[in-house]
């Protein structure tokens, strides 16, 4: 598919053949059991997947119950499906009719709760097709009636939710994008956003569909500009656009995921071709954010491939997503529900953008790093690294909650306020002897150790006033770390 979608392919500035002839997901786009799981964060390799630049493993999606569904390509750029499960087996499995030639195969988009998969798989002629497979690994394929069959064009499923109802795009001859929902029956019903263009390459979009059948996505208008819509479980559609989408360039915004409770996490590209990520609350207020670090100068390319993505988005409201810094290397962030920002890299990434600047290929030649795709509800992020020799390797790591509580508040000038840190996290707490460190605004007011996933700090030098005081947790190679609320502290 040319460029239908392309949410994470944007930022992660990763533009394979395979991507381009049919991950409308792409990124930045046998049984094998490897060793049982841990807390550390896991890097892990489907078996088969080759080892040359832009092969490997791609870890897509990741449900609840923490399976991975993802992609890997083999040594002849051959796409395959994997699930990983929770205990680190990974299953491969290729769509029966997908194309084995290079750029062609089985694109994994999606995984819900009870281990269902959504994907796209191509075949020669870059014609895409779409596929449900069930928990119990049998497949089925599907073609949206009106879809076209010349190249780029087909049916391209991108999610999936809990109630197995799929949520993709169509493109008929002629290239016009339109969006479709596939019950878990397989009744399809097509649809597009009101205000959507008619004309080659424009059109409807859909890329996220919630738990309550709620979707979200972007649409091309006549004009060639890019807007956001949501259409609710009744198939009534709001359009939208994100403050920082006032470019004409593509893709304008991009929303992707969508929760329970109707927010929605996306992209956005604005004037100077840099891009942000934002976050649209059911009620349509919407919130533009960068990650610290992110790059403010667009690197060249279609989309440019500096700034912030958010790409997904869990039940209690934390972004999981990827920005690209100065130097156009990637690197996974988490947004907590609070606002707060934590980046990470994910052990053994590659930080050197050179190589694609040297070989004159920086708009389509990747960049080293990370890419953070998926978080699932307990906050498990899977997503793939590209390493210093630019091969592909999945990843499961594990997001961190941090709060903060004091005693007595208020409390009186001189007196000894005790701040509490905890810090959690779906695999326990963060080792003893780690250490948090309490701030008062910008201003560090000590450290603590942690033990048992808490620690304590006594201070009897708050000014009078209102303090306004965080713990922040570093994190380390096995868990991300985390700031906590902001707590106002009132000292008389």
């Amino acid at each position: 598919m040319k460029n239908p979608t392309h949410p994470r392919s944007r930022i992660f500035a990763i533009h394979t053949p395979a991507a381009g002839a049919g991950l409308g997901l792409a990124i930045l786009l046998a049984v094998a059991v490897v060793t049982a799981p841990s807390s550390r964060a896991e890097s892990f390799d489907a078996p088969g997947a080759g080892t040359g630049p832009l092969q490997g493993t791609i870890g897509v999606s990741i449900n609840a119950v923490g399976v991975i569904a993802g992609i890997y390509f083999d040594a002849g750029s051959v796409a395959h499906g994997f699930v990983r499960a929770a205990n680190g087996a990974i299953t491969s499995f290729d769509a029966p009719a997908a194309g084995k030639g290079s750029g062609q195969g089985t694109f994994p988009t999606s995984i819900n709760r009870a281990g269902a998969i959504a994907g796209i798989y191509t075949v020669a002629g870059s014609v895409g097709h779409g596929f449900a497979r069930a928990a119990n690994g049998t497949i089925t394929d599907f073609d949206v009636p009106g879809a076209g069959t010349d190249k780029y064009q087909g049916t391209f499923p991108l999610s999936i939710n809990s109630a197995g109802a799929i949520v993709g795009v169509y493109k008929e001859t002629g290239w016009v994008q339109h969006g479709f929902v596939r019950t878990a029956t397989g009744t399809i019903t097509t649809f597009d956003a009101p205000d959507a263009g008619t004309g080659h390459f424009q059109g409807t979009n859909p890329i996220g569909i919630g738990p309550v059948g709620t979707i979200t996505g972007s649409y091309r208008d006549a004009n060639r500009l890019y807007h956001g819509f949501v259409r609710a479980a009744d198939g009534t559609i709001t359009e939208f656009d994100a403050p920082c989408a006032i470019s004409s360039t593509p893709p304008g915004v991009t929303p992707i995921s969508i929760n329970r409770s109707g927010t929605i996490a996306g992209a956005c590209l604005d004037a100077s071709g840099v891009n942000h990520g934002f976050v649209r609350a059911a009620t349509g207020t919407i919130t533009t954010f960068s990650a610290p670090g992110a790059g403010t100068i667009p690197h060249g390319g279609l989309y440019g491939t500096a700034g912030t993505g958010g790409f997904s988005i869990n039940t209690a409201g934390v972004i999981a997503g990827t920005y690209t810094d100065a130097n156009s290397v990637a690197h996974g962030f988490v947004r907590a529900a609070n606002g707060t920002i934590t980046v990470f890299n994910a052990p053994g990434a590659g930080n050197n953008a050179l190589l694609a600047k040297l070989i004159g290929m920086a708009t389509s030649f990747p960049s080293q790093g990370t890419g953070a795709f998926s978080i699932n509800a307990v906050g498990k992020i899977t997503g793939t690294y590209l390493d210093a020799s630019t091969v592909l390797h999945g990843f499961v790591i594990n997001a961190t909650t941090a709060t903060l509580t004091s005693s007595p508040n208020p409390s009186t000038y001189g007196q000894a306020v005790t701040f509490t840190a905890k810090v959690t996290s779906s695999v326990g707490a963060p080792p003893d002897g780690e250490t948090v460190a309490f701030m008062n605004g910008n201003t560090a007011l000590g450290t603590g150790t942690l033990s048992g996933g808490s620690a304590s700090l006594t201070t009897s030098t708050l000014k009078v006033g209102t303090a306004l005081v965080t713990v922040v947790y570093s994190g380390d190679s096995n868990l991300v770390g985390s700031t906590s609320r902001t707590m106002r502290q009132v000292v008389k």
